[in-house]
């Protein structure tokens, strides 16, 4: 009697490795779902000039005339060069027109000037002191006039 071959010797065993295709295609497909849903952060800048020490002016022992703006519960308070100025709030609101007039006659009598220096209170809004810093960079409307546009800012208190 012959012996019959065993059945062992026919299973072949499948082999252990992962199929990683189709993971690799939904990263793909995640990747670039999330790439079209992204929402890009648009930021802006606001370049803002802080003085040295140690200036050309510093050294000669004259103090340098700088443009002051205060924003008080009154208004604006221009000092420095130009003069003494008081511009007071109309109906509770700030004036920035007449405020950027102010500047274009400080401009015109001191052409050469180009900073300012934006004195404000901790609890002033943010909105506020932008659009202060706005205001004393160029004129907002007809003819576009750059104005003092080296603002350095400083808490008043």
């Amino acid at each position: 009697m012959a012996n019959r071959p065993s059945r062992r010797r026919h299973i072949h065993s499948e082999s252990d490795d992962l199929n990683l295709t189709p993971m690799i295609d939904i990263f793909i497909i995640i990747i670039f779902f999330l790439l079209l849903t992204a929402v890009f952060a648009r930021t802006a800048i606001i370049d803002i000039y802080l003085p040295q020490e140690g200036g050309a002016s510093g050294q000669s022992g004259v103090p340098p005339q700088v443009l002051t703006i205060k924003i008080t519960e009154k208004g604006f308070e221009l000092g420095g060069i130009g003069g003494e100025k008081i511009i007071p709030r109309i109906s509770e609101n700030l004036d920035f027109k007449g405020l950027t007039n102010q500047l274009v006659n400080i401009k015109d009598k001191y052409p050469q000037k180009e900073d300012v220096v934006l004195l404000f209170d901790p609890s002033t809004p943010y909105e506020v002191v932008v659009k202060v810093m706005d205001a004393s960079r160029e004129t907002p409307e007809g003819v576009k006039r750059t104005l003092f546009p080296l603002v350095s800012l400083a808490e008043n208190g």
